[in-house]
């Protein structure tokens, strides 16, 4: 037990270091989880209305976004059990990862850790044991605020079982992703290539559980993620994938500790190779930029490929309800239900347009943000020895983290048409994609614009365009799900293109959109070359 020596003390100073970061996303998560909750008799307590969401819930196009819809008598709470599990799972992981790269490796990257460990009576594994300890508290809390709104939500159908179930697995999911990346965060040595591990692992995880769910629901098990569908919330209320991810999250943990063991202080496993003295990529900062991102940008071109791929694999069988309805194909006709087939996929394209583009402003903001890093520890400081302008560093950063964020978005759309018309028996046209793809541009400016307006005035709060990105997708997807009032609907950017690819783009959102979001840039400019680095 000497190893984990001050665990406690450590613990105190990392709550003390993130108290914030985690009452707001524990208000973001659990807050509106818990109001959605509450809401929600609402919009489906009616027997019409839990009938007209069950079959869109059946389609297989919402069977690759939300799992499979397997009970036979539905309710309130199932329907609402099947539409929140895996989103919300999705933000549990995001969370949990934010916790483990900031308590690992991000500390040992600023000396913290060496510091701690070589100048106090700290054991080797104090840290690791406190970054564990802050991901149970953290997931914890929201497991037992969940769990009581659930109870207070009272929702027809729910259960106590089923209801702190619910939570206990939210809670055991974010749990298992956040240990898996503190095993991570021994293998690489820095921060940055730790977050790319963990994302590449749950974006594996995630296709292994779409696919499964389309194809054949039994290999779901083969994926982490999808053991949260198979806990059959409000009706098996099984606690076996509960039971496995806990397991798996200790295992988890007691290979973090091996592998901590058995490396330096600032360093990883897997040894970084060394370069050339002299290289094309040290010209200068727009260079050297593109060298330390091929990695990533990389990542997330073929990453989204696939994704796009997946997600078009699947068009054949979105109008699958529509085409086999009876009644509808009597009452409509075969044109007829050809053309309701087309528009439900159409719609579904609308859906994935605002997936792709909140992914494309996360690759291309990830970019952006990498310089405030740079600035914080001391990177630029070996930078403005030259005659750069600090325009023109913000500037290089800005470029290529819209370039990458618009590769992104093209690439996924591309992959999804070239996917969806390879099984379709009558193929969309590209204009469709496309205007989906333009429809996209202007909110995906204007939140790098928000990015950088940020980093020049408010360095400190660049984190906020996290927030109001996820706001904004919230919004947009599950607005209409909660019935959000129209001017709430109208906060989100993506709400004003929510008829494409259906119909045309409309022109004035976009003109405000990128004339806000040419101010922003601006203001950023203006504050990032008047402003004083922070280190």
């Amino acid at each position: 037990m000497a190893q984990y020596t001050q665990t406690l003390m450590l613990l105190k100073a990392n709550l003390k270091r993130d108290w914030l970061k985690i009452v707001i996303w524990l208000i973001g998560l659990a807050g509106l989880f818990v109001a959605v909750a509450a809401k929600f008799e609402g919009i489906y307590g009616t027997a019409g209305q839990i009938a007209t969401i069950a079959q869109t819930l059946k389609s297989q196009a919402m069977v690759s976004l939300f799992g499979p819809l397997i009970a036979t008598h539905l309710n309130t709470a199932i329907i609402f059990a099947s539409e929140m599990m895996v989103f919300w799972g999705i933000f549990m992981v995001i969370f949990n990862f934010s916790l483990s790269v900031g308590a690992t490796r991000s500390q040992e990257e600023s000396g913290l850790t060496e510091m701690i460990l070589g100048g106090h009576p700290v054991g080797r594994l104090a840290p690791l044991g406190a970054a564990a300890l802050e991901l149970l508290i953290a997931n914890g809390l929201f497991v037992f605020i969940t769990g009581a709104g659930m109870m207070a939500a009272d929702m027809p159908g729910s259960q106590l079982i089923g209801n702190w179930l619910f939570a206990l697995t939210l809670g055991a999911v974010g749990l298992l992703f956040g240990v898996i990346s503190l095993v991570f965060a021994q293998l690489v040595a820095d921060s940055h290539n730790v977050s790319l591990y963990n994302y590449a692992f749950f974006g594996i995880a995630y296709l292994i559980r779409m696919m499964t769910d389309v194809a054949n629901p039994d290999f779901t098990w083969l994926s982490p993620f999808g053991w949260i569908e198979k806990v059959g919330i409000y009706t098996k209320n099984n606690w076996l994938p509960v039971i496995l991810m806990v397991g798996l999250s200790i295992l988890a943990f007691g290979g973090a500790t091996l592998l901590n063991r058995n490396r330096d202080i600032g360093t990883g496993v897997v040894q970084v190779r060394g370069g050339r003295q002299t290289s094309r990529f040290l010209y200068g900062p727009a260079t050297l930029l593109i060298w330390n991102q091929k990695a990533t940008s990389l990542f997330w071109i073929v990453g989204m490929a696939v994704l796009g791929a997946s997600y078009g694999s699947v068009f054949n069988s979105i109008g699958k309800i529509v085409n086999e309805s009876p009644v509808v194909r009597q009452v409509i006709g075969q044109s007829g239900v050809q053309h309701l087939a087309r528009n439900q996929l159409l719609s579904f394209i609308g859906i994935l347009g605002i997936i792709f583009g909140v992914l494309a402003v996360i690759g291309g903001a990830m970019v952006i943000t990498r310089l405030y890093t740079a600035e914080r520890r001391g990177y630029l400081q070996l930078i403005q020895t030259k005659p750069l302008r600090r325009s023109a560093l913000l500037g290089t950063y800005t470029l290529y983290g819209f370039s990458l964020a618009v590769v992104i978005l093209l690439v996924a759309l591309m992959a999804t048409m070239g996917a969806g018309n390879a099984v379709l028996k009558q193929p969309l046209a590209v204009k469709f994609f496309w205007r989906t793809f333009m429809a996209m541009l202007p909110p995906l400016i204007l939140f790098i614009g928000f990015l950088i307006a940020l980093i020049g005035v408010l360095p400190k709060w660049h984190s906020l365009v996290w927030g109001l990105l996820g706001a904004a997708f919230v919004i947009s997807y599950f607005g209409r799900l909660i019935k959000l009032p129209t001017w709430a609907m109208k906060v989100s950017p993506f709400y004003w293109f929510r008829e494409v690819p259906l119909h045309h783009i409309a022109g004035t959102p976009v003109i405000w959109m990128l004339g806000m979001a040419a101010v922003l840039i601006v203001i950023g400019m203006v504050g990032y070359c008047r402003r004083d680095f922070e280190n």
